[in-house]
């Protein structure tokens, strides 16, 4: 229904546009000395429209670029908080797997990563919100206690094996 709407707006555009272009018979003089230039009407609107349109381009664009350190700096600290979660899951993966030697490594680059995201909104040029260093605080003790737990579990398992290689 939108898309109708746009196409019957954009069709009573063309439509007064051609109607008003047609039969417009008025002209503007510019004055610059020792210079004079006669236009029409309509050639002095769709200059005016193109320069605007230029003007706004411009300022897009050179907005865009000044943008562009914090779009990289968003886009690096989704790239990190990716990282950390996919970290997360196969610790805890390798938990339930029983894979202990793995589970601790995965804790161990998810503690890295925490500190890492850390140390880094302690910093005054990365102003973060106290949510977000809540945040990291709270994976950062996760990591801790599923780096302890895979390797209690790594500790129990060899004596599992010593148990039974004794018996």
């Amino acid at each position: 229904m939108r898309s109708a709407l746009w196409i019957l707006i954009l069709f009573a555009a063309a439509v007064a546009a051609a109607l008003f272009l047609n039969s417009n018979r008025a002209t503007i003089t510019l004055f610059w000395q020792p210079y004079r230039m006669d236009m029409s009407l309509n050639l002095f609107l769709l200059l005016l429209v193109t320069a605007f349109a230029a003007c706004a381009l411009v300022i897009y664009a050179l907005t865009s670029v000044w943008r562009m350190p914090t779009e990289a700096k968003i886009w690096r600290e989704y790239r990190h908080d990716v990282a950390a979660h996919q970290s997360l899951v196969r610790t805890v993966e390798a938990l339930s797997q029983g894979d202990w030697q793995e589970a601790e490594e995965e804790a161990l680059r998810l503690q890295q990563l925490s500190q890492t995201a850390l140390s880094q909104e302690h910093h005054p040029a990365h102003a973060h919100t106290a949510k977000e260093v809540q945040e990291h605080q709270r994976l950062l003790a996760l990591s801790y206690w599923l780096e302890k737990e895979s390797r209690r579990a790594k500790r129990e398992s060899r004596l599992d094996i010593d148990s039974e290689s004794l018996s």
